[in-house]
C-alpha cells in the first residue's frame, strides 16, 4: 500500500526528519505517535507530496488517497456544496453516485447536510473538521491520512469517527493516523510508529507496543508513553 524509505528533511540547520522508513498494508490502521516537533507532520507532508524530501523515496500501491489535515482550510468564497462539487468534477465522478456517498457519510459522521448551503468559514470548528472528512471520504479512498483525527470533535462524533475508521479498515483500506490522543489510538490501531527527534524510535503491532510501554510498569498508559519518549 505504501513504502517509505530513508526520508530526510531539514529546514536550515534543523533536521526535522532523519532517515524515516516504514511500510503500510491494506486492512490495517497505523498510529503515528510522537511529541510536538518530533517530525510527524513533516513526514505526512512528504508522504502526500506537499513537501519534497532532501533524501528518500515514497512509493504508493494505490491511486485513491484521502487526506484530512489538523486544521482544514477551504476556498472562503465557496459554499460547502460548491466545494464538494468542485472535488467531484476534479475526480471525474458521476453526480448521482457522489451525492449518494455524501448523504451516507454525512449521516455516519453526524454532519448536518443543511450546512452545505453555507460557506465552511461560518461553521463551528467541529463542523469544519467533519466537512473535511466528508470531502475526503466521498471519494472512497483506499488510503486515508489524517492529522489529529479527533481534534475539535465532541464525544458522540469521536465515537462515530472511530466506528468509521474500523469500517474502512475492515473493508480493506489502509489508514495512517497522526495523533496525540494515545488512548484513542490504542482502541482502533493495529500498528504503531513512534517518531522521536525525527527518527523512528519504535515500530510494532498492538501487543508489542503495549508490552513496550509497560516496561517498566507505569501507573497509566499516558505515563508509560511519556517514559518511552524520554527513554
Amino acid at each position: 500500500m505504501l513504502t517509505v524509505k530513508g526520508l530526510r528533511k531539514s529546514y536550515g540547520s534543523v533536521r526535522a526528519v532523519r532517515g524515516v522508513s516504514f511500510s503500510l498494508e491494506r486492512g490495517r490502521t497505523t498510529a503515528l505517535l510522537g511529541e510536538n516537533g518530533a517530525g510527524k507532520t513533516t513526514t505526512l507532508k512528504i508522504v502526500l507530496g506537499f513537501l519534497r524530501p532532501d533524501e528518500g523515496t515514497v512509493e504508493f500501491g494505490v491511486s485513491r488517497v484521502g487526506y484530512v489535515p489538523d486544521q482544514p482550510v477551504f476556498f472562503p468564497w465557496l459554499s460547502g456544496r460548491a466545494l464538494l462539487d468542485l472535488t467531484r468534477r476534479s475526480l471525474g465522478r458521476r453526480k448521482p453516485e457522489w451525492e449518494s456517498n455524501v448523504r451516507e457519510i454525512s449521516a455516519k459522521i453526524l454532519f448536518d447536510p443543511g450546512l452545505l448551503n453555507r460557506k465552511p468559514g461560518t461553521y463551528s470548528a467541529g463542523n469544519v473538521k467533519k466537512f473535511a472528512y466528508l470531502q475526503a471520504l466521498a471519494a472512497a479512498p483506499e488510503f486515508l491520512v489524517v492529522d489529529e483525527p479527533f481534534s475539535a470533535l465532541d464525544p458522540p462524533s469521536i465515537r462515530r469517527m472511530r466506528d468509521l475508521f474500523i469500517e474502512m479498515r475492515d473493508g480493506g483500506a489502509a489508514l495512517l493516523l497522526s495523533s496525540h490522543m494515545l488512548a484513542e489510538m490504542v482502541r482502533i490501531s493495529d500498528d504503531f510508529i513512534v517518531i522521536r527527534r525525527g527518527e523512528v524510535a519504535a515500530r510494532s503491532g498492538l501487543p508489542e507496543f503495549l508490552s513496550r510501554l509497560r516496561r517498566p510498569a507505569a501507573a497509566d498508559l499516558e505515563s508509560a508513553f511519556l517514559g518511552l519518549m524520554q527513554g
